[in-house]
């Protein structure tokens, strides 16, 4: 059987967690040993929270309790989950997740979160141009969305450094967490849309 390039491209590549680089970081997959750093980083601290659809952990047990969730959903090949270690100091100091999967229509949402002592220092637009290439040229998503608080403005900056564009405001309910209602605003970044590392679109 043959099959055409155009076949090919048309098909998510979706392998699970798997190792990305930037040139300050490696993005990885979430160990149990890294509790620490997670608890410490974010989880932890309200200010992080504050935008954000969770809550802050009240021990590090409880971030244990969610870590050995996150380690085991990796056995799937859809679920996208890293952890961002700091290439020099080896800490996890944030983390990049993988959301809403629409296989048909080949879309999905990312969500990022970078620990606080660390803002203000291009992370995370650094760590989320890299996830959306890869997302789009590797894995084979047409387009990837993002929300974050209208209160955030900082976030909304991140995304539009990454290349991704604003599309409308909207109203978000998070049924997990409490039944949060947030008004936030969406941004999008398309395939066909070169990325800021340089790499050209697929179609």
């Amino acid at each position: 059987m043959v099959f055409l390039a155009e076949d090919v491209l048309n098909k998510l590549r979706l392998f699970g967690t798997v190792e990305i680089e930037t040139a300050r970081f490696t993005l990885r997959r979430f160990q149990m040993s890294d509790a620490g750093d997670i608890y410490a980083n974010w989880l932890s601290d309200e200010d992080s929270a504050k935008y954000n659809a969770w809550k802050v952990h009240s021990s590090i047990e409880v971030t244990k309790e969610y870590l050995s969730e996150w380690i085991n959903s990796y056995k799937n090949k859809d679920y996208l989950h890293w952890a961002v270690e700091d290439k020099a100091t080896k800490e996890v100091i944030g983390s990049v997740s993988v959301a809403n999967i629409k296989k048909k229509k080949r879309c999905c949402e990312v969500g990022y979160t970078i620990a606080k002592k660390l803002w203000n220092q291009g992370i995370a637009t650094e760590v989320l141009i890299r996830v959306l290439n890869y997302l789009t040229q590797e894995a084979g998503f047409e387009k990837v969305c993002a929300l974050h608080d209208i209160r955030n403005e900082a976030s909304g900056r991140v995304m539009e450094k990454a290349g991704m564009k604003f599309v409308k405001n909207k109203i978000q309910i998070f049924l997990n967490s409490n039944n949060i209602i947030m008004k936030c605003r969406l941004y999008e970044f398309k395939r066909n849309v070169p990325n800021l590392e340089g790499h050209t679109s697929l179609n």
